[in-house]
């Protein structure tokens, strides 16, 4: 089984690690496959791809078994069924990471109808989102399959970037290093 982490990781936090340390503990003999979203990808304040992969690194570099991918690097935004199956062409039994806050938009996303009949997904569920008998119900028309698991960490990374000295906290000490460094996200106070 490989679970397939997507994100912005923008940039990558303790919960992160968490999520990732989480499902191991749940799905043990899984690999997880970080994949950070590339530099077109249209999200505010997004810093590039290249100081969020060296920050993942940094971040994952206490855990096995977890593949940090480049693969929407390479290319333009094409969606995360494209990655998936690109990805599927090197592994196999993918599942992919969702948060329940995301589910209720999941029918914007490209090409969702074919992304739920062919991979499953695995929810991490947030207080005050969608729980899986709402999640069935809207989508019941669509071949699907979600694995809900509990999840609680309500860290965010735009809490990091709107105050990284007062959410430092929530960083690996390494990330927290490379953005006073490099000054990403504008940070030029307490360096």
């Amino acid at each position: 089984m490989h679970i397939v982490f997507g994100g912005s990781f923008n940039p990558p936090t303790n919960a992160h690690v968490h999520i990732i340390k989480h499902l191991k503990s749940l799905f043990v003999k899984a690999k997880i496959i970080v994949v950070p979203v590339g530099d077109d990808y249209r999200k505010p304040e997004l810093a590039s791809f290249k100081h969020r992969y060296a920050m993942l690194e940094l971040a994952l570099s206490d855990l096995s078994d977890v593949i940090l991918s480049n693969i929407e690097s390479k290319r333009g935004y094409e969606g995360t069924l494209k990655t998936l199956d690109d990805l599927s062409l090197i592994y196999d039994d993918l599942h992919f990471v969702i948060g329940s806050d995301n589910l209720h938009e999941l029918d914007t996303w490209i090409n969702y109808k074919e992304l739920l009949n062919k991979y499953p997904l695995i929810v991490m569920k947030r207080p005050g989102y969608m729980i899986e008998q709402d999640a069935d119900q809207l989508y019941k028309d669509i071949p699907h399959r979600f694995i809900f698991i509990d999840f609680d960490d309500p860290s965010a990374s735009s809490n990091v970037r709107q105050n990284l000295y007062e959410n430092k906290h929530l960083l690996h000490p390494k990330v927290y290093q490379y953005i006073k460094t490099h000054q990403i996200y504008e940070v030029k106070d307490h360096v």
